[in-house]
């Protein structure tokens, strides 16, 4: 049931943020990581996605490695299986 409702707040979450991306605040911003981070254990295109972001960006890859520890169970998972030096699936 758990995994049912992570797809479906991080679908709702990844549409929500692509509506209002264009808006002043960041909102947009915001709420596509974590939509993102809660599709990322289910489908390996987020995963890739993901993980080719923090290769390309590496101040994103240390700020995700720095706050680890206060993330809960399925982000910190998605974190390291999204690590740019990881084996790819």
């Amino acid at each position: 049931m758990l995994p049912i409702l992570h797809q479906v707040f991080g679908s709702t979450l990844v549409v929500a943020g692509l509506i209002v991306l264009p808006l002043p605040i960041p909102f947009g911003l915001i709420m596509l990581t974590i939509g993102f981070a809660l599709l990322a254990p289910y489908i390996p295109a987020v995963r890739r996605l993901i993980r080719y972001l923090r290769a390309k960006w590496p101040k994103f890859d240390e700020t995700l490695r720095r706050y680890h520890h206060r993330f809960p169970p399925v982000i910190k998972s998605t974190i390291d299986q999204t690590h740019p030096t990881a084996p790819a699936e």
